[in-house]
């Protein structure tokens, strides 16, 4: 969990948007300053998925028509 909020204003906010989505995401506030002086907290609900759980998603889900590589054969000892 970050321990401080990352402040920004409207303008980076939108130029930055993908960057500040995963802040929220990981935990982490984002404060927007518009023009008129106003504040607004940007955050998450509920963290996202972990890298780890969205690649074990995505496996073997694709069929890419490659087999598969294995180490079989390399280094020494190759039986």
């Amino acid at each position: 969990m970050p321990d401080m909020a990352t402040v920004t204003t409207a303008r980076e906010f939108v130029r930055n948007f993908s960057r500040l989505k995963r802040t929220a995401a990981n935990g982490g506030e984002v404060l927007v300053h518009d023009r008129e002086g106003r504040t607004f907290v940007f955050q998450a609900k509920a963290a996202g998925p972990s890298l780890g759980s969205q690649l074990a998603d995505l496996r073997g889900k694709h069929p890419t028509g490659v087999r598969v590589k294995n180490l079989k054969g390399f280094g020494r000892n190759r039986a």
